[in-house]
C-alpha cells in the first residue's frame, strides 16, 4: 500500500475536541485536506462554528468539564472512526498557590474528561473492531518544571491512562495514543512567551532554540492516527524541541 493511501482519510469520521483554535484548529485543516469527515467539539460556540463552516465539519458545542456534556458530545457524534482528545486547560500556579477549586476543575477538564470521551467513543469502537483514539498529553509529564504541577500529573495520567486501555483495547483492532507537545505557541500558552514573562525557563531548555507552532503538531497527531502509523499503539510522542532531553 502506498503513502499517499495511508493518508487518506476518506469516509473515515474524525472527532476533534478543542476545535476552535490552536491545535485542534490546525489539525481539523489537515484531516479536511485528507478527506475526512469531522465533527468538531469545544466550549466556545463561535470560534467553533467558524472553524467548522471554513471546513464544511458539524460543530458541536460542549464542556469536557461536564460529565453530562460529555456523554451527549458521544452520543452526537455517532460512529467515530478516529478520536482526537485535544480540549483542555492550563493552570499556570506554584502549587502552594494552587486553591483545590483550581485543581477540582484541571482534573475534571484535563483527565476525567478525557476519560469519560474515551468511554463513549471507544465503547462503539470495541463493538466495530476498529478505530484510533489519540490523546494530548504533555512534556510536563515527564520532565519537572515550573509552575505546572497539577496539570502535569493530569497530563501523566493520560498517558498512562491510554498505555493501560492500548491493552485491553488492542485485541478489537483499537489503538490509543498519545501525543505530548510542549513549548509550542497557541493562545494557552501564548503568555509563556513574552519576554518578561517569568514563570518557567522559556526557551532555556529547548536544544532547537525555537518554539514550535500549531501545524507542526497538527502534522504529528495527524500521522499517529493515519495508517501509516497501523503498528503502533500505547505510545506517547514527544514534540517539545528536546525540551525533555535536559
Amino acid at each position: 500500500m502506498s503513502l499517499a493511501s495511508d493518508l487518506d482519510f476518506t469516509g473515515r469520521r474524525v472527532l476533534i475536541t478543542g476545535a476552535a483554535n490552536g491545535f485542534g484548529a490546525a489539525m481539523a485543516a489537515l484531516y479536511a485536506e485528507h478527506g475526512a469527515s469531522l465533527v468538531l467539539a469545544d466550549l466556545e460556540a463561535e470560534p467553533l462554528r467558524a472553524v467548522a463552516s471554513r471546513l464544511g465539519a458539524e460543530a458541536l458545542v460542549f464542556d469536557q468539564g461536564d460529565l453530562a456534556s460529555v456523554a451527549a458530545l458521544a452520543a452526537q457524534a455517532g460512529e467515530v472512526d478516529v478520536l482526537v482528545n485535544n480540549a483542555g486547560i492550563l493552570v499556570a500556579k506554584p502549587l502552594l498557590d494552587t486553591d483545590l477549586a483550581d485543581a477540582a476543575r484541571l482534573v475534571n477538564v484535563d483527565f476525567l474528561g478525557v476519560m469519560a470521551l474515551m468511554q463513549g467513543i471507544g465503547r462503539g469502537m470495541v463493538e466495530r473492531r476498529r478505530g484510533v483514539i489519540l490523546s494530548i498529553s504533555s512534556q510536563t509529564a515527564f520532565c519537572g518544571g515550573e509552575n505546572r504541577g497539577v496539570y502535569a500529573a493530569a497530563k501523566a495520567a493520560v498517558s498512562q491512562l491510554s498505555r493501560a486501555v492500548a491493552v485491553e483495547w488492542g485485541p478489537y483492532g483499537v489503538r490509543v495514543l498519545c501525543l505530548a507537545p510542549g513549548r509550542a505557541l497557541t493562545r494557552m500558552t501564548a503568555e509563556t512567551a513574552r519576554a518578561d514573562y517569568s514563570g518557567d525557563r522559556g526557551l532555556a531548555r529547548v536544544p532547537l532554540g525555537r518554539w514550535g507552532t500549531a501545524d507542526e503538531v497538527a502534522k504529528m497527531a495527524f500521522f499517529l492516527t493515519s495508517d501509516a502509523a497501523a503498528y503502533v499503539t500505547g505510545e506517547t510522542l514527544i514534540a517539545d524541541g528536546g525540551y525533555v532531553l535536559g
